[in-house]
Parts: C-alpha cells; sequence; structure tokens
C-alpha cells in the first residue's frame, strides 16, 4: 500500500507467514515497516524483503534502540523468549476493522486482527494475538503471550493464563479459568477450570495430558525490582497501595515485579480462598471486617456477584449453608451487607479480582511486568544490592527489594508431628488446613466410611475460629454429622467465643479497673494488662462475653497506650495483646447457633484445660490426657474420642517447626526474632535488613507511629501497614514521579 506523509515507522521481528498479517494491519494503521529481523533469514516468507538477521545470534550488537518493534512469532513460548532479550520499546497492531470497547484494556506487543470483538472491561496482556473474527467478551483477562485463535469464542468473566493458545473455534464458557501454558484443541468446548501445562480437547472438553514441569524459556534466574514472598492479603493490599501511588508516574521502564507462592492460588491466603473452602464465615460481622473505603468497594461488588457466589456456596456447604442463605435472604435482596458473618471466601474472590485487573491494567499502560512463580522458597542470599531468592525447584530469582509475606507461623503439632494420624479407631489431623480443608473433609468421610455403624466422638483441640469452622462444618455435611455422637472441645479457659450482644448488661458494664487508671501518671505495660484482665474477671461474673464488652475493653485499655514509652509500647506488643485478645474473641451467630443446638441434643461438651496425649487402651480405644485448668491435675477424658482435630494455632521462633525460609533468613542474621517470639524485629521502613521488608503476621511485636502491633490479621490493621509499606517502596523506586536509576 501507499504510505502517506504522517506514516509512523515500526519494525517488525519475524518473517515468516504470521508476520504478513502483522504487516497489513500496521500499513492498515498508516504504518511504515522500516526494518524486519528473523533469527533465521534463510526461512522467512517469500513476501518478506530485505530481512535482516534477529538479536539471538548477536544479542550485544544488535540495534535494540530505534522505532518500536512487534514481535511476529506465532510461537507462544518463542515470543515470550524474543520479548526477554530483547531491550526494545513494543508497540501494538489493531486492525481498523477489530471492534474494541473503550474499557477493554490491551498491552502493548499485542496484535488484534481483523474482525475481532474485544467487550468491555476486558483486560489484554503483552505480546498476545486475538486472531482473526475472535470474539472476547466482557470482563475476561487474557494473560501474556496468549494466542487465542480465529473464530474462538470467549464468554464473561473467562481468564486465560499466560501463553495459553486456545484453538480455532474453541468455546469457553463463563467464569472459566485456563491456566498458564494450556493448549485448548481446535473446536473445543470448555466447561471446567484447566490447569496449568495442560492439554484440553472435546466436547465437552476433557484434559488428555498435563506436563509437570514449566515451559523453559532460558535458564537465566528471572530478575526482579520487588519480589513479593507469600501472595496473602497484606501482599495484595501493599500491591494495590502501590499501584495507585505509581499511577501518575513518568517513566520509560517498568518496574519488575515478581510474586512467590507454594500454593497454586495466589492473593487469598489460607483464610479467604479454596484451602479454607467456600462455607466458612468470618469471626466478625463484615462492617468491623473491613474499613472504609474499602468496605464500601466490596459491598459494590457484592452486590454485582452475588448470585453466582451463592450459587457457589450452596455447592460447597450443605444444611447449615442453606440456612444462613434463608435466614438472611431479605438483607442479601436487599443489598444489606454490613452486619452479616459473610462467607470468607466472598471477600477471597474480591481481592483476587481485583489485584489482577489492576495488575493487567498496569501491565497495559507499560508501568509494570509481573511474574507469577509457583514454588516454596527455601533460602534467600544477599550480594552487594541485590538478593538472590532459591526455590525449592533450585531455580532463582533475583531482586533489588524483598517483601517477606508468608502469613503466620504453621501449625504446632500436638501429637507424632504428623499433619495426619490414621488408626483402626483413631483419625488425628494436626492441621485441618493442609492441603485443603475440603480435601480433610473427604478423608473423614473415608475414616466413617470404614465403621458405617459405628457413631464416633470428635474432640477439637482451640477454642479460636479454626476451631469453630471445624465444629460448624462437620454439622453441614450431612452425611458427616449423621455418624458423630458426640463434639469435644478442649480449651485453656473452657470459654466459647460468643456471638449475642446483652445490650441491657451492656450498659451495666463498666471496666473501673481501667478507668481508674486515667489519671496515673507512670503507668506500665503490665499495669494496663492486669487491670484489663480483672475488668474482664468481672465481665464473667457479670456472664457477659467478649461479643458485649469487647469495644468497651479495647478502647478502655488503648485509650492508656498513649501513656506508656517506646520500651513499655513494645512489651504491651510482645506479651500482653495477644493474651488479652484471646479472651476478646467473638463469633458468628451461626456458630454459636451450631453450639446451642448440640448443646439441646446432649451431644457437646467444653473442657477447661491443656492437652497432655492421646492414649490407647487394652481394648483398642482412645482417650485423652489433658491438664485441668481448675485443678492443676492431669486427668483423662472418661469419653472416647475417634476424630481428633488440631485447631490450637501456630507454633513461635523457639519451637523447631520454623519453615526453612524463615531458619536460614535468621541464621544469615538478615531476620531477627522479637520478644513476641512470633514476630521480626524491624525499622520504620518495615525492613528486617536492608531491602528486606516484613508484612503481614510476622510484623507482631513491633511500634509503628506510636502503635502497638500484636496481631496482624484484622484487615483494618493489614490495610494501614500496608499503606505503610507501600509508600516506603514508591519512594525508594521513585524521585519526583520519575524511576530513579536503581539498576
Amino acid at each position: 500500500m501507499e504510505i502517506n506523509k504522517t506514516s509512523k515507522k515500526i519494525r517488525i521481528y519475524g518473517a515468516g507467514g504470521h508476520s504478513q498479517v502483522i504487516r497489513e494491519v500496521l500499513e492498515n494503521n498508516g504504518y511504515e515497516v522500516s526494518e524486519t529481523f528473523d533469527d533465521k533469514p534463510s526461512g522467512r516468507h517469500y513476501a518478506s524483503k530485505n530481512v535482516t538477521t534477529g538479536a539471538r545470534g548477536n544479542l550485544k550488537d544488535f540495534p535494540h534502540e530505534g522505532y518500536p518493534v512487534i514481535i511476529a512469532v506465532g510461537i507462544n513460548a518463542e515470543r515470550a523468549e524474543i520479548a526477554g532479550f530483547l531491550k526494545s520499546s513494543f508497540e501494538k497492531a489493531i486492525h481498523p476493522s477489530a471492534i474494541i470497547a473503550p474499557t477493554a484494556k490491551i498491552g502493548d506487543g499485542t496484535v488484534v486482527f481483523a474482525g475481532a470483538i474485544v467487550q468491555p472491561n476486558t483486560i489484554i496482556g503483552e505480546h498476545v494475538i486475538i486472531n482473526t473474527a475472535a470474539s472476547i467478551d466482557h470482563d475476561n483477562i487474557i494473560g501474556d503471550f496468549a494466542h487465542i485463535s480465529p473464530k474462538a469464542a470467549l464468554c464473561g468473566h473467562v481468564e486465560v493464563g499466560e501463553g495459553s493458545h486456545v484453538g480455532v473455534g474453541a468455546v469457553v464458557i463463563p467464569k472459566v479459568k485456563i491456566g498458564k501454558w494450556c493448549t485448548i484443541g481446535a473446536g473445543t468446548v470448555v466447561l471446567n477450570d484447566v490447569p496449568d501445562y495442560s492439554t484440553v480437547v472435546g466436547n465437552p472438553g476433557k484434559v488428555i495430558k498435563t506436563k509437570k514441569q514449566e515451559v523453559q524459556l532460558n535458564d537465566k534466574p528471572k530478575q526482579s525490582d520487588i519480589t513479593f514472598i507469600g501472595s496473602g492479603i497484606s501482599s495484595s493490599f501493599t500491591i494495590l497501595h502501590f499501584l495507585d501511588l505509581i499511577k501518575k508516574t513518568n517513566t520509560k521502564n517498568k518496574i519488575h515485579i515478581s510474586i512467590i507462592d507454594k500454593y497454586q492460588e495466589f492473593h487469598t491466603g489460607i483464610p479467604y480462598g479454596s484451602r479454607s473452602g467456600f462455607s466458612v464465615h468470618l469471626i466478625t460481622s463484615l462492617k468491623n471486617f473491613l474499613p472504609e473505603p474499602e468496605l464500601g468497594k466490596f459491598i459494590e461488588w457484592l452486590n454485582n456477584n452475588k448470585n453466582w457466589l451463592l450459587d457457589e456456596l450452596k455447592k460447597d456447604g450443605g444444611a447449615l449453608s442453606l440456612d444462613w442463605i434463608v435466614t438472611h435472604a431479605k438483607e442479601i435482596e436487599n443489598n444489606e451487607w454490613k452486619n452479616l458473618f459473610i462467607p470468607r471466601r466472598f471477600f477471597g474472590w474480591y481481592i483476587n479480582e481485583k489485584v489482577k485487573n489492576r495488575l493487567e491494567y498496569f501491565k497495559a499502560k507499560g508501568l509494570i511486568d509481573v511474574d507469577y512463580i509457583n514454588a516454596e522458597v527455601i533460602d534467600i542470599d544477599k550480594e552487594e544490592n541485590k538478593y538472590t531468592i532459591t526455590l525449592n525447584n533450585k531455580k532463582t530469582v533475583s531482586s533489588e527489594k524483598v517483601i517477606l509475606s508468608t502469613g503466620s507461623l504453621p501449625v504446632n503439632a500436638l501429637w507424632k508431628n504428623e499433619n495426619l494420624i490414621e488408626k483402626d479407631n483413631l483419625f488425628f489431623i494436626n492441621d485441618p488446613y493442609k492441603p485443603e480443608l475440603t480435601k480433610i473433609l473427604e478423608k473423614i468421610k473415608l475414616f466413617l466410611e470404614k465403621t458405617p455403624n459405628k457413631k464416633v466422638n470428635v474432640l477439637i483441640v482451640g477454642a479460636n475460629a479454626s476451631g469453630l469452622e471445624m465444629l460448624y462444618k462437620l454439622n453441614d455435611i450431612e452425611n458427616i454429622n449423621n455418624q458423630i455422637n458426640k463434639y469435644t472441645i478442649l480449651s485453656t479457659q473452657g470459654l466459647l467465643p460468643d456471638a449475642v450482644v446483652d445490650e441491657k448488661g451492656q450498659k451495666e458494664y463498666t471496666p473501673f479497673n481501667l478507668q481508674a487508671l486515667a489519671k496515673e501518671k507512670n503507668i506500665t505495660a503490665k499495669i494496663i494488662a492486669e487491670a484489663t484482665f480483672r475488668d474482664l474477671d468481672y465481665a464473667d461474673q457479670m456472664h457477659l462475653g467478649a461479643a458485649s464488652t469487647v469495644d468497651i475493653i479495647s478502647k478502655a485499655f488503648g485509650d492508656l497506650l498513649s501513656k506508656l514509652n517506646p520500651e513499655e509500647l513494645e512489651k504491651f506488643a510482645c506479651h500482653y495483646g495477644n493474651e488479652i485478645g484471646r479472651r476478646q474473641r467473638c463469633a458468628g451467630f451461626h456458630y454459636s447457633k451450631t453450639v446451642e443446638y448440640l448443646k439441646t441434643e446432649n451431644r457437646f461438651k467444653h473442657i477447661a484445660g491443656r492437652f497432655k496425649n492421646i492414649e490407647e487402651n487394652i481394648s483398642g480405644e482412645y482417650f485423652l490426657e489433658y491438664l485441668d485448668t481448675e485443678s492443676g491435675k492431669d486427668k483423662i477424658y472418661e469419653t472416647p474420642v475417634h476424630i481428633v482435630i488440631n485447631c490450637i494455632g501456630g507454633t513461635n521462633f523457639d519451637k523447631k517447626n520454623i519453615p526453612e525460609l524463615l531458619k536460614n533468613a535468621i541464621q544469615k542474621k538478615y531476620c531477627k526474632p522479637n520478644k513476641s517470639k512470633i514476630g521480626f524485629e524491624v525499622n520504620d521502613d518495615l525492613e528486617a535488613s536492608e531491602n528486606l521488608h516484613i508484612v503481614g503476621p510476622l510484623l507482631a511485636g513491633n511500634v509503628f507511629d506510636g502503635k502497638a502491633v500484636w496481631h496482624v490479621e484484622h484487615c483494618g490493621r493489614i490495610i494501614w501497614l500496608s499503606q505503610v509499606l507501600s509508600k516506603k517502596i514508591k519512594d525508594y523506586f521513585f524521585q519526583n514521579n520519575e524511576l530513579k536509576e536503581h539498576r
């Protein structure tokens, strides 16, 4: 075609048949192709003229600087490899006949061919091929280096992972997630999620093979500016706040972000992801779970997504889940969410969608690159100004900044130091979320099926959120609950978190001991804690639970913390905050209602004591040995136990079973445990060492901006600390909205 005077110049990397289509798209948009490169010029398409040898053979001398480049290579893995070694800027190419919604985002290097349709709110990554007449419906996310073939149709809310190829005429139904580096055969109808590295064919589509190893593009370690080790809620909010801070920056270079998680699910952590299941609930009402403005944003999302969320809840849950839906039908219909104790997975879906959409949007704007890495980090080393992160697959990641956000320390095994111990009359579970709750429940079913006519007894050790969740789920699943004779909970205090506010008792209650300290000048952390415990004892005498007193007590001792000097404030964070928190636990009404129902059937008992052992008698039955709280003596529980579930919480740094990564970081003196024994010492930049930041539960036992931090699992606290950290990261990499020279 004839190029007009206003034409722009561009370069093409690749000289095969695919490049001819891209050239036609470019020329239809007024571009002049100034140069064509190919790593094997002898194999070029006959219509390609004046082809120059590409960068692969001589990377150093290749003209990286110059006009923008489009990689015209049809094979996804090769396109990814070339994008990795070129140091050029990239351009996108969209055929004039393609229909692109104004709210759709398309990354650099992506090509959209004639007749393709991309509907609203869809995010398409970098170096993607949207081929002739392909149809991409609303709210899709298409990962980098993917290829959507001619006449393929993706319905709404579909996700296609990095490097995946959707074949000619394939159909993908709504909300399906296709993993990375998958192949969807021509004409396939995809009805279910597709695991990474899988090949799917047929109608309905079936997985015919799955590669175990990742696609190897090169053997070089990944290079990153910021690496998040752990991708739970703390990491997710840090990423979101950081992106908000850099959205108005001006830079030709990109920030390279790596996100590493040993589990396949990113951005949810254990509490809000599939490992906890879909039908366990928040331990507090939604209004007390999220602060504004995030609360309002989440409620708007719930309003728009409630139908499919409730469908998923029905599929995952049983009778109690259905009862929750029926009980709150009016509030849900009227979008009155604030007072509900909603399923936690709802929030997990929300935050996952929000982070992924924001990352894809910023990738499309050319401000960031993102690598998701599914592996466990086992070691870390610092050399000069870089950290080398070693993964359990022996690969490494090199990163300038590292954000350690691995969540709480792992569960402390109660018995035998194994996750699952199964004997003829006993099934002992040391961690109900490993690998995930649904699989543990399936194993419980199998255990019960071995003795279908026997009524079994369940012992849950711990009266925290996990303990209540397990009690709820066992009652939710009919073919488990029907075979259970009795439920027993063992906890030190012998008290369950309550849910019902006693409004009359609340008005009569006053924390006299804490109020008496208001006029004192010289007080200590210990004095505040002792006064708090006396006021909690007074509440027990009035038969007032935590639901009625938590706000009153928390405000009373919270007002006194400002009187403490930094040393005493640290003592409170390390020694007393969590002790007080254990006596202030609340629960949703749906949990407490389950307990009350079991009590009416004489199927529930709560013991005040500490676990010591499980003993087998001569008839092969197993009994609990525990230290009785009231008498201080060892006792044997008279009822045999058949299923035992450990819900006592995490270990501490004094124990041996801490993760290998943390053990190595401590040994190399990159991190130092503080006196809380569950957190690391950090400075005001949340650094344990230079450029090694801590966020999430491992911040317990620190003081920031005059505020003691002893528990970092409350969303309000997580959001605050992630804002602090994201500001530090932004200030490090940017000055006057320009990316600093840091590489």
